[in-house]
């Protein structure tokens, strides 16, 4: 009688386990806590440091594991992960202006509705919700009405996949619209210090033009804003320009292209979900290249875009995953590559994906042998 693929697989060789185990969904982390109940060996193999970095370094970049909404309402999207979703304590009201590299980034919500006094000083904070670290940076001008912010990681060597608690930097762009420009500024968290970026002419600047808090995209050593155009912080430089977008649709989103590149999406005739690719040409004039449309009625759940079209947005990006979040009467998020769509959240005009590898803690077996 031929033995049962169950046994067969029990007594594969730790290589070839590994093997299995490298292909486990890291924003499934069930999967992961159930292989470890079955045998002490296995969670041997998972609790092991080298399989964890082998693990990371197979997936490359970190999965989607919670959102941060616009008023700081944060919720997991995975079972097993233990947040701490707790408002930092400096505020009762906060707002989330940007999350990255396992950190997000929040500010106070009156300054939403411009509830302050003039010059009138705040903060923002830097909050990890898995262990509740938070680290206070102050304004760089308390004058200011609307902005738009990004956090990034600032350790050398550092792979992002599990970063916490380590050194971070902080950009902050604000818009002149009388003066028609954009400046600049840049937090270090090793300094504790601001320092400020060239300003950029604004041409296209007008009274509609509305910066406050608008996601941003970290590609190389640069973060790009879609302020009326896009704005290029390059951290390295400290300087800010300015260049087009492909289209003067409402809505767009600036995200990383399948190349890698800086590229950007936005819903045109409301259904088709269009991207672009940012190219240099010949003569090495960067320009936008259309990749593919999308018709978002293949992919969304029957009756989705039954609604007013006006209510159909881009809320997200999950930076590099080629993973875009899409809310009509609830908010989807959709897997361009693998064509995965599942709900997650009621709608929403604006969210934060929180995006990191975690690994459940797990004892490794205390015995050289043994199942």
């Amino acid at each position: 009688m031929d033995e049962p693929v169950e046994d067969r697989f029990l007594r594969l060789s730790d290589d070839l386990v590994e093997e299995v185990f490298f292909r486990l969904p890291p924003d499934e982390l069930a999967c992961l806590v159930r292989a470890s109940a079955v045998r002490k060996r296995w969670r041997r193999i998972l609790a092991d440091a080298g399989f964890r970095r082998r693990y990371c370094e197979f997936h490359g970049v970190p999965p989607v594991l919670g959102l941060f909404q616009e008023d700081t309402g944060f919720f997991t999207t995975t079972a097993h992960l233990p947040a701490r979703p707790d408002r930092p304590r400096r505020h009762t009201a906060m707002m989330a202006v940007d999350c990255r590299h396992g950190r997000a980034l929040i500010t106070p919500f009156n300054r939403y509705f411009g509830d302050f006094g003039e010059g009138e000083s705040f903060d923002l904070t830097v909050f990890d919700p898995l262990t509740g670290h938070q680290r206070r940076v102050p304004s760089p001008d308390n004058n200011v009405l609307w902005f738009s912010a990004a956090v990034l990681c600032a350790a050398q060597g550092c792979d992002h996949h599990g970063c916490q608690g380590g050194d971070f930097r902080v950009a902050f762009v604000t818009t002149d619209q009388q003066k028609s420009v954009t400046s600049g500024w840049l937090y270090s968290s090793q300094t504790r210090t601001w320092s400020k970026l060239s300003s950029a002419h604004h041409p296209n600047v007008t009274k509609y033009t509305f910066n406050r808090y608008v996601p941003s995209v970290l590609l190389c050593d640069a973060i790009y804003f879609n302020i009326d155009g896009v704005i290029k912080c390059d951290l390295g430089t400290l300087s800010l320009s300015m260049f087009e977008r492909p289209t003067d649709v409402k809505g767009g989103r600036l995200m990383i292209a399948e190349d890698g590149g800086l590229g950007f999406a936005a819903l045109v005739d409301v259904t088709d979900l269009t991207l672009w690719s940012m190219e240099t040409g010949l003569e090495g004039a960067m320009g936008w290249a259309k990749l593919r449309v999308i018709d978002l009625d293949t992919l969304l759940p029957h009756g989705a875009l039954s609604i007013p079209t006006a209510d159909c947005v881009i809320s997200g990006i999950a930076e590099g995953r080629q993973v875009i979040f899409i809310s009509t009467f609830a908010c989807y998020m959709v897997d361009l590559k693998s064509r995965r769509v599942r709900k997650v959240s009621s709608p929403t005009r604006k969210l934060f994906p929180y995006m990191r590898f975690y690994m459940p803690a797990m004892e490794a077996a205390s015995t050289g042998k043994g199942q």
